[in-house]
């Protein structure tokens, strides 16, 4: 547990801040004085993440990802990005006439995937939807080599 000095330091914060907060925004002020906590925690999910992303293994082409990620669908939560493939399909549902085969093939794959792949799909996803406005397929291949074929 932190101190509220170490709370001052880390998160540039008056320590007269904190002590209002300890009243007025009890949560926050709980959160803060466990960030370092929270900090390991999420660490270590990200580490397991990562190893057990290294055993996935999907056969998407990069053009199929590349439509997700151009996609307009952002996942608010863990339920959306369960049903991942159905938030996509409604997105393109007025294209199925005229590209049935490619959108329902990227549907079943993703529909396949289990919820901690969905996971760590939808954030490569978001992650480069964030650092490239237009993400080419190089970049595709970059991020999303567990998935591609």
């Amino acid at each position: 547990m932190m101190t509220n000095r170490q709370i001052s330091e880390n998160f540039e914060v008056q320590i007269n801040t904190l002590y209002n907060w300890r009243k007025s925004k009890p949560r926050l002020y709980k959160y803060l004085q466990n960030a370092d906590y929270n900090f390991e925690q999420t660490k270590e999910i990200n580490v397991l993440l990562s190893r057990f992303a290294e055993d996935i293994h999907y056969d998407f082409r990069p053009e199929e990802i590349l439509k997700v990620v151009e996609s307009k669908f952002e996942a608010k939560s863990i339920d959306d990005i369960e049903h991942l493939e159905q938030h996509f399909i409604k997105e393109h549902a007025k294209h199925l006439a005229k590209e049935s085969d490619f959108l329902l093939g990227i549907y079943n794959k993703i529909h396949a995937m289990n919820i901690v792949e969905k996971y760590i799909f939808y954030k490569r996803v978001h992650n480069l939807r964030s650092e490239k406005k237009h993400p080419e397929l190089a970049d595709i291949q970059n991020y999303f080599d567990v998935f591609c074929s």
